[in-house]
């Protein structure tokens, strides 16, 4: 009866943690570039009885127990959202795979999904966070009717000239395991060992997406999947707690035994 107070506190711990995921999930509907994450969880097993050094491994299995759950990690889920026009005409959009790449403020490199950019004082492309574009694209103050193509190549009409110039490309980054990267906040993520090393690539390439000028990525969130995820985590939660009563309900009436 012991064991089932912690299996219960087990599972309120990981539904605890379910809600505040699909909350923030649903929080951030309206934000660019944002992808849901989901609790992944693992039951927790533990010998009943002390092995003996001889035992067999289908011994060993049957010895062993539930003793509830435990969140292993928050993954994110990079399915694609919806598009939508801006007009804007540094707003990008990536349909399909990829990542845009960006230089932290400590020289590192970062990765995001948020195609909101703008020029900076210095004319270079940059996130809405003052973070520039990895390869350092400069638009020159003069440059009027800016155009990015599906290949990311980047042209404007110069001062006094009749024809349009080339002002640089746009590269894309994937990883193997993109799921697998680690999220630092405003829609922006650092690999790991588990993501895999990045690859480099043009817009358009085999394996990487096309850029869409004019329009930016919605959040990947579906709200009838959010809602049903939290009825099942509240609807979790509370028998959980239901045990959790009647395990000390249990442990009251054997403690008030009188003989």
């Amino acid at each position: 009866m012991i064991d089932a107070l912690y299996i219960s506190a087990s599972g309120l711990r990981g539904e605890q943690k379910q809600i505040d995921v699909i909350s923030n999930n649903v929080a951030n509907m309206q934000t660019p570039g944002f992808k849901r994450s989901r609790v992944n969880f693992a039951e927790v097993a533990t010998a009943a009885v002390a092995a003996q050094s001889n035992e067999s491994e289908l011994t060993m299995q049957s010895l062993m127990r539930g003793n509830g759950a435990r969140v292993i990690s928050t993954s994110t889920l990079f399915s694609p959202g919806e598009m939508r026009q801006t007009q804007g005409a540094l707003d990008l959009a990536i349909d399909g795979n990829g990542f845009f790449e960006l230089e932290a403020a400590d020289g590192s490199t970062v990765y995001t999904r948020d195609g909101q950019f703008r020029l900076d004082d210095e004319g270079f492309l940059a996130s809405i966070h003052g973070q520039r574009l990895a390869h350092s694209v400069q638009i020159p103050a003069d440059a009027k009717d800016i155009r990015i193509d599906a290949k990311g190549e980047i042209t404007a009409l110069l001062a006094g000239d009749e024809a349009r110039s080339v002002l640089g490309d746009i590269e894309l980054a994937t990883f193997a395991a993109p799921d697998a990267l680690v999220s630092i906040g405003n829609n922006r993520y650092v690999p790991n060992e588990a993501s895999g090393t990045v690859s480099y690539g043009r817009p358009n390439e085999p394996g990487f997406g096309q850029l869409q000028q004019g329009y930016v990525e919605l959040a990947n969130v579906e709200m009838i999947d959010e809602m049903s995820a939290l009825v099942l985590a509240q609807r979790a939660y509370q028998l959980n707690a239901r045990v959790l009563q009647a395990a000390d309900q249990v442990l009251e009436t054997i403690n008030n035994l009188r003989r």
